[in-house]
């Protein structure tokens, strides 16, 4: 019944206000993408992070996302105008410089508290930020404004947390959660990770499975000069069972 209700409704709309007044999320265009340059395009599904829609990076610490957000931090300073961070506390604008960042194009914002970064982020992302990276969780009555917001202005919204409450997670178009595999040493030296990054939401195309990805970290002025930071995608390694005498008799 209530099904025949909502279809009439539908329908009423339709007739007095024309045939595209109402349409289906299934029959929308995908929105258009941002193409990042790093692995995650692939995963995205539409080769690149979405335009207007709020992404998620999630894992414990130590897990790379935060390096692999400050990547993509760096490449949006040379793309878009207006670069912005919505921080919580912490946040060094000088851990740009080893991914060549532009600091011309990037705005910090200390939002020490969250209903501070939640009005912050939507207003920024009304008034057509292009990128919008968000350090921690937001209040959820907030969440409503930035999407509409974002999605009205194609900002492309990024929030890096390790673990989401469940708002957060429900407004999020595309998520990806980190697990770190192992550490990577050169030269006695700790340099980066190894993590496995999964798409565990997707709401823009469908959902792409996993990668393995090498992120090497900033090393401050001593690094030697054949390390460069970044993050690279590397195929999964495989170990083939080796066979074992049994135990039976």
């Amino acid at each position: 019944m209530q099904g025949q209700k909502l279809e009439l409704a539908i329908d009423s709309i339709r007739l007095r206000y024309g045939s595209q007044a109402l349409t289906r999320a299934a029959e929308l265009p995908p929105p258009q993408p941002w193409t990042s340059g790093t692995p995650i395009d692939r995963l995205t599904g539409i080769g690149g992070l979405p335009r207007g829609r709020l992404s998620l990076l999630m894992g414990t610490g130590t897990c790379g996302k935060l390096t692999l957000a400050l990547a993509l931090l760096a490449r949006a300073t040379h793309e878009f105008a207006h670069a912005i961070v919505i921080d919580r506390g912490g946040f060094d604008s000088s851990a740009l410089l080893p991914f060549s960042g532009e600091l011309g194009a990037l705005t910090v914002v200390r939002a020490p508290a969250p209903e501070i970064a939640g009005e912050a982020a939507s207003s920024l992302a009304r008034a057509g930020a292009g990128f919008l990276l968000v350090l921690g969780d937001l209040p959820e009555h907030w969440l409503g404004p930035l999407e509409s917001a974002a999605g009205r202005s194609g900002t492309v919204v990024m929030a890096v947390i390790e673990t989401p409450d469940r708002a957060l997670a429900h407004a999020s178009s595309f998520s990806l959660g980190f697990t770190r595999n192992e550490w990577v040493w050169e030269r006695g030296v700790l340099v980066g990770a190894r993590v496995s990054v999964r798409c565990t939401k997707n709401r823009v195309a469908p959902p792409l499975g996993e990668s393995e990805l090498e992120i090497r970290y900033q090393l401050g002025p001593q690094a030697p000069h054949d390390f460069t930071p970044g993050v690279t995608e590397i195929p999964f390694r495989f170990e083939e069972a080796q066979p074992r005498a049994s135990a039976a008799v």
